[in-house]
């Protein structure tokens, strides 16, 4: 069995030190140990004893099942009656029952540092649930400003196309050719260079693990439109 002040400890560094036991108390402890340890010991003879080479496996799975449902229930008496032992006490000094032992008495400090640590620690939980909702919002954000800014480089690229266009709409013979070669080249290697941004911005979403699939903006910069060329 365990104590409380050891199942408190490493909660904060003013725990009060580990309450003596008295003599009694001490022996009901180790009695309830030999007790398990003898149900334990009980239950292993008896499965030797049943035991039989020649069980057909339908015989085992169903053992193996009863296995684990003698395991369940013996883990739950267990934890009952470990929960009665550890509350009664409780009960009693917060209660400040006329039958109290000076030790369940001596408890009640524990019992209040305790209820602190969980305390602090429910508003501790809380307040990290809070930070990383505003993460997650923050993260959103700025991943709607990265699909914001693939989409302008996306239409200077279109502009500047056009505008070579424009210019070559100007010009006649070899220089038209040369001009409308080279314009082909720097859209082949803009268009290139936006593939790559936004292959870029796609990774970031998605290994943001930001819920982009329910987000049309962060939808968009993930999958690529179908009429991207």
């Amino acid at each position: 069995m365990t104590s409380i002040s050891e199942q408190d400890a490493g909660v904060g560094s003013t725990i009060t030190p580990t309450l003596p036991l008295s003599k009694s108390e001490e022996e009901v402890l180790q009695h309830y140990d030999k007790l398990q340890e003898l149900k334990l010991e009980i239950a292993l003879l008896k499965a030797q004893q049943s035991y039989n080479a020649d069980t057909p496996p339908g015989s085992i799975s169903k053992s193996q099942e009863e296995a684990l449902q003698a395991r369940s229930l013996y883990s739950l008496n267990r934890d009952i009656v470990d929960n009665v032992l550890m509350v009664a006490p409780i009960l009693k000094a917060i209660h400040h029952r006329i039958d109290s032992s000076p030790i369940e008495t001596d408890i009640i400090p524990l019992i209040r540092e305790r209820d602190s640590a969980s305390i602090a620690t429910a508003k501790q939980s809380s307040e990290l649930r809070t930070t990383l909702d505003e993460l997650t919002q923050v993260q959103s954000e700025a991943l709607i400003i990265s699909q914001s800014n693939v989409a302008v480089t996306s239409e200077l690229l279109e502009l500047a196309e056009e505008a070579k266009r424009r210019k070559l709409g100007r010009m006649t013979g070899p220089t038209m050719e040369d001009e409308m070669k080279t314009a082909e080249e720097e859209v082949k290697e803009s268009r290139q260079k936006w593939k790559v941004m936004k292959g870029t911005a796609s990774a970031v979403v998605v290994g943001s693990g930001v819920d982009w699939v329910r987000d049309p903006e962060l939808r968009d910069v993930v999958l690529d439109p179908e009429n991207e060329g």
